[in-house]
């Protein structure tokens, strides 16, 4: 017996955009809860999603009574961890990190390869950091860096939305 279904769908992933977010936030909840590292990859296929998904889990992370600190890459930004070793109280911050598509191909090639230099900074700073990646840079990501890739706690794809 089948149900007639009634009404348009608004968002037919919303499901799926439900699961991505908690699915970050418990790996946030839980690295806090053991005092441990998280490194996290968000990939989202338009800006758009990756934006609403920033502001929906950083509603999330306040309720942990914990902030979200923004780090954008750009051409004169490509150094992320020298402002993250330079943020005061970094227990209580997770970081968000994105704006690679603000860089061009050798300095997004240059923020890839400090990332595999320095991943060990994350790992011994208890660093809680979720990398929101577009598919592109994604698939770069393990080429260029794939000691960093390899110290990745969890990825995350989020669904495209059809808004």
């Amino acid at each position: 017996m089948s149900k007639k279904l009634t009404g348009r769908v608004k968002n037919p992933y919303s499901k799926s955009f439900e699961a991505g977010i908690e699915n970050l936030r418990d790996e946030i909840q839980l690295a806090l809860q053991w005092n441990r590292p998280s490194i996290l990859i968000a990939i989202h296929k338009s800006k758009a999603g990756q934006t609403k998904s920033q502001l929906t889990l950083e509603q999330r992370i306040l309720d942990f009574n914990k902030k979200v600190e923004r780090n954008r890459a750009n051409e004169k930004n490509i150094d992320l961890i020298r402002k993250i070793k330079s943020t005061a109280n970094r227990e209580n911050i997770v970081f968000f990190i994105s704006g690679f598509e603000n860089t061009n191909n050798s300095s997004r090639d240059e923020v890839f390869r400090l990332l595999n230099m320095q991943r060990e900074f994350f790992i011994e700073n208890l660093i809680r950091a979720v990398f929101w990646l577009t598919k592109a840079e994604a698939e770069k990501l393990p080429h260029s860096a794939p000691d960093f890739w390899a110290f990745r706690h969890r990825t995350v794809e989020f669904a495209p939305t059809r808004d």
